[in-house]
């Protein structure tokens, strides 16, 4: 359980946090900055950072929750062993 999986999900969300923080400063958010539609009355820059919002807040949910799985699983071995 605390293997190889832990360490790799946790390294999956550190590098889709370093993929949104370069996605969402300069020199890469020049280029998205300089579209013109409007979503829901947002400008697209605005509807760019807010999906980026939501990738990091879904990815570190998903390893929040996997992690819970794993914390689970451990509790009962850990259980029945005793």
């Amino acid at each position: 359980m605390t293997g190889s999986g832990f360490r790799r999900r946790h390294v999956v969300g550190f590098a889709v946090c370093l993929v949104v923080l370069a996605l969402s400063i300069w020199p890469l958010y020049p280029w998205i900055a300089g579209i013109e539609p409007v979503f829901l009355g947002m400008p697209f820059s605005m509807v760019w950072l807010c999906l980026m919002i939501a990738t990091v807040f879904s990815t570190f949910l998903a390893v929040f929750i996997w992690d819970r799985e794993d914390d689970r699983k451990l509790d009962d071995a850990y259980r029945r062993g005793r």
